[in-house]
Parts: C-alpha cells; sequence; structure tokens
C-alpha cells in the first residue's frame, strides 16, 4: 500500500497540477513535480499531513460512492473512471482489477451493440435512434461518431421538441418539490426518462442534487419511526426510499433490523402461545429461533427451559398413567398413553417399549378372534 505521504503528495500534486491523467508526453514532467512535491511535504508538520490526508480520505469516499451509483446506473464509463481514481489516490487496487476490467469489457460489448442498433433506427426511428446512442455514450462516449450522430438527431425540430418537453417537465417537477416522497418519486420518474436521451445535462444533475438533498430528512423520519417502534410504517419509509435511491445502504441496514426485530418478536409470541397451550415441542422450537437471532435472550431461555420442564413431567405423567393401564390389561387405553408420551419424545425408551409391547399383543388378540 502507498505511504500516507505518497497519498498526501500526491493529493496536493492533484490540487496543482490537473493535466497528471492527460497524454503521455505529460507524465516525464509529471514525475519531476511529484518529486518536488514531496520534497515539500516533507516540511510540513504532523498535525497539517493529518488533516490533508483526512480530505483526501474523502475523496477517495466519493469517487468509490460516484462508482457504484454509475455501476447501478449502468454508467459503465463513468464508474471506470471513478474507481480509476480511488486506486489511483490509494495507490494500490483498493477497487479489485478484476472488477474494473469486467465493467470495462460489458462497456466495449454494449457500445458496439447499442451503436448497431441506432444506425438501424437512424431514419425510422429518430427518438429510439437517440436512445440507443445514449446508451452507446453511457459505456463510451469516444465511440466512432457517436457524439456526431447524436449531434445530427438534435438538429430535428421534432427530436428538439421532444426533448424540451421532458427538460420542462422535470424543470416543473423540482421546482414545486416540496420534499415529499411523492415529490421524490415524480422527479426521479421523469428523471429516469429523459436520461433515456441525454446521457448528461444541468437539468439532470439538478434533479440529482434535489433528491440527494432530500435523502437525509426522508432517513431520519424513517429512523425516528423505527427508534418510536413502529416497525411496519418505517419499513414501508425504507422501502419507499429505495424505489429512488436504490443503493441506500442506511435504509438496506435498518429494513434488516427490522426484518430481524419482527421475526423474534413474531417467533417469541407463538413460543409463549405454544408454552400456554401445552404444545412443548412447539414452544421449544420458536423459543429456539429466537435464540439463534439473539442468543442472548433470557426470555426465550426461560421458555425453552420451562418447557422442557413441562415436556419431562407430561411425559412422566403418560407414562405413568400408560402403566396403570396396561397393569390392568386395558390396552387401547394404554396405547393412547404411550402415543402422547411419544409425541412428546420420540426417542423415550419406556414409551417405545411398552408401545411394541402393546401393539404385538394386539395383533395376537386380534389374531385369535
Amino acid at each position: 500500500m502507498r505511504s500516507r505521504l505518497s497519498i498526501v503528495s500526491l493529493s496536493i500534486f492533484l490540487s496543482a497540477c490537473s493535466g497528471f491523467l492527460e497524454p503521455k508526453q505529460n507524465q516525464q514532467q509529471s514525475r519531476i513535480q511529484i518529486n518536488i512535491i514531496q520534497k515539500q511535504v516533507e516540511k510540513l508538520n504532523s498535525s497539517d499531513k493529518k488533516r490533508i490526508y483526512r480530505s483526501i480520505k474523502n475523496e477517495i469516499q466519493l469517487h468509490k460512492q460516484k462508482g457504484d451509483e454509475a455501476t447501478v446506473a449502468g454508467y459503465n464509463y463513468d464508474a471506470v473512471n471513478a474507481y480509476e481514481l480511488v486506486n489511483f489516490y490509494e495507490g494500490y487496487y483498493a477497487i479489485p482489477a478484476k472488477k474494473i476490467s469486467s465493467l470495462k469489457k460489458n462497456a466495449k460489448i454494449k457500445s458496439k451493440y447499442h451503436y448497431k442498433e441506432a444506425l438501424k433506427y437512424l431514419k425510422k426511428d429518430k427518438r429510439r435512434a437517440l436512445h440507443e446512442l445514449n446508451l452507446v455514450m453511457m459505456n463510451n462516449p469516444h465511440y466512432k461518431d457517436t457524439q456526431e450522430l447524436i449531434k445530427k438527431i438534435k438538429s430535428d425540430r421534432e427530436i428538439v421538441k421532444f426533448i424540451n418537453s421532458l427538460k420542462i417537465d422535470l424543470e416543473i417537477k423540482v421546482a414545486n418539490c416540496r420534499g415529499s416522497l411523492k415529490d421524490l418519486q415524480a422527479i426521479n420518474s421523469s428523471l429516469k426518462e429523459l436520461a433515456k436521451y441525454e446521457y448528461s445535462n444541468e437539468t439532470i444533475e439538478k434533479a440529482k442534487r434535489v433528491l440527494k438533498k432530500y435523502n437525509k430528512s426522508l432517513l431520519k423520519e424513517a429512523i425516528a419511526l423505527y427508534k418510536k417502534g413502529e416497525l411496519q410504517q418505517a419499513k414501508r419509509k425504507f422501502r419507499a426510499l429505495l424505489t429512488i435511491y436504490h443503493n441506500d445502504k442506511a435504509a438496506i441496514r435498518y429494513l434488516e433490523k427490522i426484518r430481524y426485530k419482527q421475526s423474534k418478536k413474531e417467533n417469541m409470541a407463538y413460543a409463549k402461545k405454544s408454552l400456554n397451550e401445552k404444545h412443548y415441542l412447539d414452544a421449544i422450537e420458536y423459543a429456539n429461533r429466537v435464540l439463534l437471532l439473539d442468543p442472548k435472550s433470557t426470555e426465550a431461555q426461560k421458555i425453552v427451559k420451562e418447557a422442557r420442564k413441562e415436556a419431562q413431567a407430561a411425559v412422566d405423567n403418560f407414562i405413568h398413567e400408560g402403566k396403570k393401564f396396561y397393569n390392568i390389561r386395558y390396552l387401547d387405553r394404554a396405547k393412547e398413553y404411550f402415543e402422547k408420551a411419544l409425541e412428546i419424545d420420540k426417542t423415550n425408551n419406556t414409551a417405545l417399549i411398552y408401545h411394541k409391547k402393546i401393539e404385538r399383543q394386539l395383533q395376537t388378540i386380534k389374531s385369535l378372534e
């Protein structure tokens, strides 16, 4: 892994020289500049170095987030650029080379496919052709004459009217947004429709900023419901959030917590109900499910202990009753009691022996009739 000092040096360099990732002829000059900057960095005190390093970590996180979002949305070109910047800043493959290679391969295949599709529709369906070319842009903005073809299609009056209507629709929704879930879902829907035909424009970016702005407040509302114990309402809120913010880690994490809590609560209720109804094996099973979720649950441990104790007492009682009826030759009645014992404890040796003896005796009596 690249040392912290090296990362700090590169961060200063990146701020000072925007052409570092440009053509090869600049690379030798870039290396000379890096050496000069590294010497300057050595003169910084530890406090300054830590401050710069923290800012770089924030940059890295932003690029990582951008890459993740682009990957989910199918913007392979943007995803690769973001991930390569993460690796450049970190100085090692923080994002696996295999993942980046896969994205590049996917981008190559898709840009070629969608370009061919666009050519098929150039004359008969300009909207479809524009959509296909936009998909090419998402995978490789420099593919053949894609940009020239887009420019040509967008010179068509009907296409101009169509794109403008989508932009206006999105702009109105953004302007009227009050931060409600309904408003944000409407913005997200219009944004997706415009994004089919526009690789990038200010209206789309503005809409994205609005969605991000209200994400935090909606998350706070959902988390507040969760903390109040209103799990069903919180679940609905988090699920609705994910229709807009598909990869929101906080919403996903809280939904998992809700699933865990609801599962625990539900199994605990069944365990108690089963114990009250003297269904001891069911009570033990449900309580054990709770213990799988929460091994420290004293309530579940208590139910298991009580159910086992009650089950053993019931088995002992059924065996006692079974023996009593067996001894006075009421075999059918005795058999019923031993079967009840075996329902609770299938491996009880005494119940098994008596049950088999009774079955043999009943078969003998039947054969003599």
